[in-house]
């Protein structure tokens, strides 16, 4: 019953997340997988199970309120996919720390980004 529980309150902060910074559920999610006993590489890789519908309905509401510029978001696409593929191929081979010091790293750059501009 507690794992339930810990997963939905999860989920909730993860969709929040997800809604109001158009990213940021997986930082929820993966320690959170990790808390209730799923190893580092599953963990990241079931949190993206966990945020791609997550994205989805963030962004049908955003394209909704016609905040979704289908051509901007275009652009990425191919890049993105050829991104997701690389580094989906990349964790299966990567040191689980380096990962998690790289993440922290995006991390403190994109909170200096917020905080000075």
């Amino acid at each position: 019953m507690k794992r339930k529980i810990l997963g939905f309150l999860g989920g909730v902060a993860a969709g929040l997340l997800n809604g109001l910074l158009g990213a940021g559920g997986g930082m929820i999610a993966v320690p959170l997988l990790e808390a209730l006993g799923v190893e580092g590489k599953q963990a990241h890789a079931t949190s993206l199970a966990v945020i791609v519908p997550l994205s989805l309905v963030s962004a049908g509401v955003y394209w909704a309120r016609g905040w979704v510029s289908p051509g901007e978001a275009l652009v990425f696409l191919p890049g993105g996919l050829l991104g997701a593929l690389l580094g989906a191929k990349l964790l299966a081979r990567a040191n689980t720390a380096w990962v998690k010091g790289g993440f922290a790293l995006l991390l403190l750059w994109g909170a200096a980004r917020s905080i000075l501009s």
